[in-house]
């Protein structure tokens, strides 16, 4: 529906950002809209009368691959629900050095902490795919969460699983190397495939290679001599967008986790 946007910065970027998502707030909800949200863990557990609630105040509109959603500083004035595609969270360094804070995949709320905290993003927000986006206008969600005390529950089980991903990055870029923490990203697209974690497994990456060096902490070329390390020490091979499990074992002791079963 929109074409790609490029925020610059300043005020009117941020007020005509945040006009432009209240207004898809206010368009026609597709009939499906209803079942989507529901898809949504942030909405999935919440008794029908407040589900129904939140659903009459979303709309929804398509995100085209590279669209900034928000970008760090602007006033949180919807929460982002992802209802089709991935998202990624970032910020970026004095040095143009850009970190990637969180991938969301849908079906994915983010940004809870802005919207009901200070009331400004923190981190960017950028479509890696094309995808569906819906929004809650931020001050009829919070008038909402004053009526109904089990929507703050369920928002307080989502900000908690925030937390822990933050910490998570944190101790994955102070205390692992570079190739423990690319083993990690190896090992939890293998875990999703949803397959017995055997040797031959073949899974197709997701995600392109600049986006798995930024989310490991490292730039692209270090990832692709880290890859060959992998294969070299006989625990993953990747050759283009395929990764082909060698060895469980030697796999899970450079993510440092439990033996897996299967």
């Amino acid at each position: 529906m929109f074409g790609r946007v490029i925020v610059r910065g300043g005020r009117g970027a941020c007020q005509a950002r945040a006009a432009r998502h209240l207004c898809d707030n206010a368009a026609v909800k597709p009939v499906e809209l209803a079942a989507s949200l529901r898809q949504v863990p942030l909405l999935a557990g919440l008794p029908a009368e407040a589900f129904e609630r939140i659903a009459e105040l979303c709309g929804s509109r398509a995100l085209t691959r590279g669209e900034v959603v928000f970008s760090a500083g602007e006033r949180a004035e919807f929460l982002p629900l992802l209802l089709a595609g991935q998202v990624k969270l970032f910020r970026t360094g004095p040095d143009g050095r850009e970190q990637v804070l969180h991938l969301v995949r849908a079906p994915a709320s983010f940004a809870e902490a802005a919207v009901f905290g200070p009331g400004v993003f923190p981190a960017t927000a950028q479509a890696v795919d094309a995808g569906q986006l819906a929004t809650v206008p931020r001050g009829e969600l919070l008038a909402l969460l004053r009526r109904q005390p089990e929507v703050a529950l369920a928002l307080l089980v989502s900000l908690s699983i925030w937390l822990r991903r933050l910490a998570d990055l944190v101790d994955g870029l102070s205390l692992h190397t570079v190739e423990e923490r690319v083993a990690a990203y190896l090992w939890s697209v293998f875990v999703r495939s949803g397959q017995p974690l055997r040797s031959g497994l073949e899974v197709h990456l997701e995600d392109a290679k600049h986006l798995i060096a930024a989310l490991c902490g490292t730039a692209p070329e270090v990832l692709s001599r880290t890859f060959r390390r992998l294969e070299a020490d006989g625990a993953v091979r990747v050759t283009g967008p395929t990764a082909v499990l060698l060895d469980p074992v030697r796999l899970h002791a450079l993510v440092q986790l439990p033996p897996a079963e299967g």
